[in-house]
């Protein structure tokens, strides 16, 4: 009995072993890796292994005149996740630093508090139309890809308050109107003393209910600069011919 179970094993075993197929299999898959490039072995390799629609960033060094806070040197890759992916984020959604030249300490164009700042957003995903929100600015919290702004206005003689994501996809453009770096007995707003104006919800200073008339002059000014920039280039053709 024992010996005809080893026979039957020993039968089903050797064919498998010692078969053409098996032999031809390991050696093409042995050429295979030997004639396979290490760079082609990098590009087959996934990104992320354990899930395809994981969407990995890689890290890109800051630039040398960045306004940007550099990651934290770390010695481990496990350490300091959250700032390098803030890092990355940040790079991604402002390449040019558009937004961290108006709201980075280290930047000189930093907007002061008490400044007065127009926003044009979307109104929906499509991106059809916008919608603007002018006041001032009372607060800036910095941080990172988080960073928002508050402005605050007078509209039917009622406070109304805005806060904004500075790296929000919605927002279209940034403009200020009115720097508030002025000093004392220079034409302009007056540079504040404070980094939050918060009492101006208490006491309403006057920069706030001028923002109104602000406004109006700016898009008067603008409407102005385009009448002039048509009726230059509707002059050029005529002075030519």
């Amino acid at each position: 009995m024992l010996r005809s179970l080893v026979a039957r094993a020993a039968a089903r075993v050797a064919p498998v072993v010692g078969s053409p197929r098996a032999a031809v299999r390991s050696i093409s898959s042995t050429a295979a890796r030997l004639e396979q490039a290490p760079d082609q072995e990098q590009a087959a390799a996934p990104a992320y292994p354990f899930a395809s629609h994981i969407v990995t960033r890689s890290h890109v060094a800051p630039k040398a005149d960045s306004v940007r806070a550099p990651p934290p040197q770390v010695k481990h890759s496990s350490r300091g996740v959250m700032p390098r992916v803030d890092a990355q984020l940040t790079a991604e959604l402002d390449p040019d630093e558009k937004i961290a030249r108006l709201f980075s300490r280290r930047s000189p164009e930093c907007i002061p508090p008490g400044s007065i700042v127009m926003v044009e957003s979307y109104l929906s995903a499509g991106r059809s139309s916008t919608t603007t929100f002018a006041g001032v600015l009372i607060a800036v919290r910095r941080a990172g890809i988080a960073t928002t702004f508050l402005l605050r206005t007078i509209a039917h003689k009622l406070g109304v308050e805005m806060r904004f994501h500075a790296y929000s996809p919605m927002i279209k453009d940034i403009k200020v109107i009115q720097r508030a770096d002025a000093k004392k007995g220079q034409p302009g707003l007056l540079r504040t003393r404070r980094a939050k104006l918060y009492y101006m919800r208490r006491n309403e200073d006057r920069r706030v209910g001028s923002v109104g008339n602000v406004v109006k002059q700016y898009r008067a000014a603008e409407q102005k600069r385009a009448d002039a920039s048509i009726a230059s280039s509707r002059r050029g053709p005529a002075s030519r011919s």
